[in-house]
């Protein structure tokens, strides 16, 4: 069988964590996607655009539709075919492009208002018609200031941010359970493999059973006997065989299809015995994007809290216009200036609010690193318990039951053994060898959780 490179290079990981370098910060960073640069370009209001252009649509990465049908997949072909495909990637992005939209909308000014008035008008006496009617056509503006606008652009620039740390965690997210699943299949081929020896050796077991009950050397008990094992044998390969399908359909449900969609998986499991300790990992923590993510979640509070300062400081709104008088048909100009007197309403509470978010984020970013940790000795505990499980069945379980069998099957064809010594020692072989599949495959599920959380290749550690 084609040795796969995935479990022997990292490959989950250099699929998984190229996506995390790369970031999704420069999409609304990048002037030639159409984005407003970064907020540090500019000093106040005042350098911003007067009209930003919004961002033009961004292509969605990735396939449409259904991948078509392959006689054999590798973790590679796996993992690509759930990034391409998924739709919960898919969407992950479209909210990218989103807040690239609501970041050029929050550097907007605010639009000026047209104010049409008319006084002294259906009133009585000489008042009672338009004829001493007077028309006011203004222009009003409002000015922000403190630099609002500023302050809005770099709150909504690190929201975007934070939608890029979103997609890389479901990408990282679909990966880890695409290659999960993709073990799941493997091993239930492999076990599968198994079963179908030990369904060969049971049949030629009856058989050589059989030949004895016919001459007599062995009673027609020891021929039930090897006929329920070879049954017994035969129905956990049809159980596995089931199984097989179950863990293609979900494999290929990762991507979106509906029925599955390649013929086998193809690679083998590792030989893994050794695990890291926590301390040697517990630095690496801050590649993973759900905790990385916080930094620019503390940033955007502290954006916040500028906001709000900024609020508290009040806007001016200035206006020009014409007034025109009916009784003599003249016209004169008018101008006026507002602005609110921050008696009662300096924004105290919104400041406090925004005060406390800020340690409470501090906080939120504490409580997934211990998250992430605890996590991360979970699957280093099971990463452990597999590859000792493995270690011991392998260079010590196994061995040991074949040269029992060996022997045993010997002694059997002398006639110093009856069946059941045989059958017992035989069944042993290979309970023995589907726990060194199962321990293979719990090791190789749990490298790729702890791989997944620290964004690093075990194997070059």
């Amino acid at each position: 069988m084609p040795a796969l490179s995935g479990f022997k290079s990292g490959l989950f990981v250099a699929l998984a964590f190229a996506v995390m370098a790369g970031g999704c910060g420069s999409l609304a960073q990048d002037p030639a996607t159409g984005g407003l640069p970064s907020p540090e370009a500019y000093a106040s209001d005042r350098d911003l655009p007067l009209r930003p252009a919004v961002p033009p649509e961004m292509p969605v990465p990735g396939a449409v539709g259904e991948p078509g049908y392959a006689d054999t997949l590798t973790l590679r072909d796996a993992v690509t075919r759930t990034l391409a495909f998924s739709p919960a990637v898919k969407a992950a992005f479209i909210e990218i492009d989103a807040r690239r939209g609501e970041e050029a909308q929050s550097a907007v000014r605010l639009n000026p208002q047209v104010l049409l008035e008319v006084e002294n008008f259906a009133g009585n006496r000489d008042k009672n018609g338009f004829d001493s009617a007077e028309e006011t056509l203004s222009l009003a503006q409002t000015i922000e200031l403190g630099d609002k606008r500023l302050r809005r652009l770099q709150a909504a620039h690190l929201d975007t941010s934070l939608a890029g740390w979103d997609h890389e965690t479901i990408r990282v997210r679909a990966a880890t359970d695409s290659a999960q699943a993709f073990v799941d299949v493997l091993i239930a081929q492999e076990r599968y493999k198994v079963l179908g020896e030990f369904v060969s050796l049971a049949k030629k077991t009856r058989t050589s059973v059989d030949a004895r009950v016919t001459g007599g050397k062995a009673s027609s008990i020891e021929l039930d006997r090897a006929s329920v094992a070879l049954a017994r044998a035969e129905a956990l390969q049809k159980g596995e065989k089931v199984r097989i399908e179950a863990s293609k359909r979900k494999l290929s449900a990762l991507w979106g299809s509906p029925n599955i969609d390649f013929g086998s998986a193809v690679g083998r499991l590792g030989n893994g015995y050794a695990a890291p300790s926590p301390e040697a990992l517990i630095a690496l923590l801050d590649n993973n994007p759900s905790l990385a993510r916080w930094g620019d979640e503390i940033n955007r509070r502290v954006a916040q809290l500028d906001l709000e300062h900024a609020k508290a400081i009040p806007d001016i709104t200035v206006g020009a216009g014409v007034r025109q008088f009916q009784e003599n048909d003249s016209t004169a100009m008018v101008a006026s200036v507002s602005m609110p007197i921050p008696l009662f309403d300096r924004n105290q509470g919104n400041i406090a609010a925004a005060e406390r978010r800020i340690a409470k984020a501090e906080n939120e970013q504490l409580a997934t690193r211990n998250d992430l940790y605890a996590t991360l000795v979970e699957a280093l505990g099971e990463l452990n318990v597999a590859a000792t499980e493995l270690k011991a069945l392998e260079k010590d379980v196994l061995p040991g039951a074949q040269r029992a069998y060996d022997k045993t099957k010997i002694g059997f064809d002398e006639g110093k053994f009856d069946i059941l010594n045989v059958l017992d020692v035989q069944r042993t072989v290979f309970e023995s060898r589907l726990e060194v599949l199962t321990a293979r495959a719990n090791y190789e599920k749990a490298r790729v959780r702890v791989e997944a959380l620290v964004g690093r290749d075990l194997n070059g550690m």
